[in-house]
């Protein structure tokens, strides 16, 4: 028998039907679009559904497996496979582990370090269960499939593990599970949102204004790569993994010996990479460059963040921004916008929005890398959506006419001068909507003397464009390749 059987069989004994779920007002149904445990389905679940289902998806069968995006319903939110009048679930068949294993679930602990089986005592029948035999049987047996014969298909699709939820109560860690997506053998972590708390300081040990030395810059990753961390020689150590080759996503960070940290890295890259790739650092800036080219390392490719006066931005004083004060005034008179913070509930009007936006660049830039970029990115914008709250992100939308109509989102650097200006997404419909979103968001920066507009990713058009912004100062930095 099927192990996803064996799973379905020791829910039955343990009085846990189908029907019961569907028939309860708690399954399937959320009070976010935002929340955790809407169903995770993985790649090879996702293709095993219609095209009319895949539609149910951001970005389906870019990366190893996501969420389905819920609907509204009366006053929260759905499964987009449920149909609630009919009390029936569209995919019952193809439904995907993560609900066969329900109201079990998957989950870090706080900091990363281990993944443990819990149960959502939100569900009727695991908070009335615990003390019911047949319950202890059903949780012992998800235990040895899930550490056993489902491993592969966990470590397959680690979105399936969910963030650390203090509501959960506990039931058993899951060592194999830990060992194969964590990568515990290796005394690494995985690099999870509430990882963050734990690791702070090591982002704030030295100043620094790069966006890719700040924890949201890294973990926003986490559908595209596996994020890895670890602690060595008081330096943290941030690794990102895909298809078996991994590279350092930012210098050792923080006041340790960075020499020891960085030779760790290096022997961590190598068990993960083995003959498939060398060690690669990336984000390294000026201040460190000298201390790995004595260590042998060579540059690869230069990069340049482009840093701006928010003042500047903010006032838009002289010729030189001519255009974007024109483009100002044009929006103002077309349309009555509303400036506000994001909240949760906007994220079913972003990813409409999004889906247009990445639809009419794709038209406008038909290249097939163009096109990988922009479904990549998405990702990047949906976890954003999902977890900016926990990530401690600053989101602000637009409305117009009732609707969502642009949305961006920055944070803080650690050099405490800096704002990141991350990620911007406006209806390209309607002309000076961007114009009058980065004023707005420079003008509620005000209390960082600088705006860090990003990287150039060294394309010789996305630099021009960042040079009419009239930055400042442009920081470069560098991925590294070590000695073989």
């Amino acid at each position: 028998m099927h192990p996803r059987h064996r799973l379905d069989e020791a829910w039955q004994k343990a009085g846990l039907r189908s029907q019961r779920c569907l028939d309860c007002d708690v399954c399937c149904r959320f009070a976010s679009p935002a929340a955790h445990f809407i169903p995770f389905f993985s790649a090879s679940e996702i293709a095993a559904l219609g095209e009319t289902a895949r539609s149910r998806f951001l970005c389906p069968g870019r990366s190893p497996g996501e969420r389905a995006l819920a609907e509204p319903h009366g006053h929260g939110y759905r499964c987009p496979f449920l149909e609630p009048a009919a009390r029936h679930c569209t995919v019952y068949g193809q439904r995907p582990l993560d609900c066969r294993l329900y109201p079990l679930v998957l989950m870090y602990d706080e900091p990363g370090t281990a993944v443990w089986l819990g149960a959502d005592e939100v569900c009727p029948f695991a908070f009335e269960s615990p003390a019911r035999p047949e319950w202890q049987e059903a949780v012992e047996e998800a235990a040895r499939l899930l550490d056993g014969p489902l491993a592969d298909a966990v470590a397959a699709a680690p979105g399936l593990v969910s963030p650390f939820q203090d509501h959960i109560r506990l039931l058993r860690p899951l060592p194999e599970i830990t060992r194969r997506v964590c990568r515990s053998g290796l005394g690494l972590g995985r690099l999870a949102a509430t990882s963050r708390r734990g690791l702070e300081d090591f982002f704030r040990a030295r100043p620094s204004c790069l966006t890719g030395h700040a924890f949201p810059a890294m973990y926003l990753w986490t559908d595209l790569f596996n994020l890895h961390w670890k602690v060595e020689a008081d330096c943290l150590l941030v690794l990102a993994e895909s298809d078996g080759v991994s590279f350092l996503m930012a210098p050792p960070l923080g006041e340790g010996d960075f020499g020891r940290a960085l030779e760790a890295a290096r022997e961590l890259m190598a068990a993960i990479n083995g003959p498939r790739g060398g060690a690669r650092a990336q984000e390294v800036d000026e201040e460190l460059l000298p201390r790995f080219l004595a260590a042998g390392w060579h540059v690869g490719h230069r990069a340049t963040e482009y840093i701006a006066s928010t003042e500047a931005l903010a006032s838009l004083r002289g010729r030189h921004f001519d255009g974007r004060r024109h483009d100002l005034r044009l929006f103002a008179r077309r349309h009555q916008a509303a400036w506000r913070p994001y909240e949760a509930a906007d994220l079913p009007q972003c990813v409409a929005l999004l889906r247009r936006w990445q639809a009419e660049r794709a038209r406008r830039h038909p290249d097939a890398f163009y096109r990988d970029q922009l479904e990549a990115t998405g990702f990047l914008h949906l976890r954003t959506l999902r977890e900016a709250e926990e990530l401690g992100l600053r989101g602000r939308v637009v409305v117009v006419g009732g609707q969502v109509a642009a949305y961006t989102f920055g944070f803080p650097l650690a050099d405490g001068q800096t704002f990141a200006d991350f990620i911007e997404v406006a209806d390209l419909g309607l002309q000076g909507l961007p114009a009058f979103v980065f004023h707005e968001f420079c003008r509620e920066a005000l209390a960082y003397p600088f705006l860090n507009l990003g990287t150039d990713s060294e394309l010789p058009s996305l630099a021009q464009a960042k040079l009419l912004y009239r930055p400042c100062r442009l920081v470069p930095s560098y991925i590294l390749n070590a000695p073989q």
